[in-house]
């Protein structure tokens, strides 16, 4: 990648993205247990992962964004943990570099109070889960997939909102999933 940006995201498992062994069986695995809840109930594995970001780092112009944030203190926790993993690499003598670490926007409660978030390096706007959780429509089911339109007022609302807050902040901000190819939906 040369000096182009490369972002990682970390892992995303749960939802449609089941992993055997990780991901654990739930009534509505959409809503539970995934992305950077299933991470941070699973630190031996999401450390392992972390220490290859931080060495990988040294390589390029890395960054790692976390998907399914909900809550600052997810953010703050898994912040915590590279922290943690940068100290515990460097006092073994292992080359490594803290990436820049974002969060993608795709729960609702992101979308709608961004400023809470303004410790973070950038944001990514995912638009197929944030669709799918603010038009309470499972974008994989035909019987309410016209409800799915990143065109719909409120979802344009949401991402002009996101974009004005971080350029308000100087956050990068992106916007990726469906709508990314979208220009309707490019504030």
């Amino acid at each position: 990648a040369e000096d182009r940006p490369v972002t990682i995201r970390t892992v995303d498992a749960g939802g449609d993205k089941p992993v055997p062994g990780f991901t654990v069986e739930e009534g509505n695995p959409f809503l539970g247990l995934r992305g950077i809840r299933l991470s941070l109930a699973r630190p031996e594995v999401f450390r392992v992962q972390i220490r290859a970001l931080l060495r990988a780092a040294i390589h390029g112009n890395l960054k790692v964004m976390f998907p399914m944030i909900a809550v600052v203190d997810e953010y703050q926790r898994a912040a915590a943990l590279f922290a943690e993993e940068k100290a515990a690499l460097a006092a073994r003598g292992v080359a490594q570099r803290m990436p820049p670490l974002g969060i993608m926007v795709e729960v609702p409660s992101v979308a709608i109070a961004p400023e809470a978030f303004a410790e973070v390096a950038f944001l990514s706007i995912g638009s197929n889960d944030l669709t799918q959780y603010v038009m309470a429509a499972a974008r994989d089911n035909a019987s309410v997939a016209h409800l799915n339109s990143i065109r719909h007022p409120a979802m344009l609302r949401l991402i002009a909102s996101v974009a004005a807050f971080g350029r308000a902040q100087k956050i990068p901000v992106s916007l990726c999933g469906d709508a990314g190819g979208d220009p309707a939906a490019i504030p």
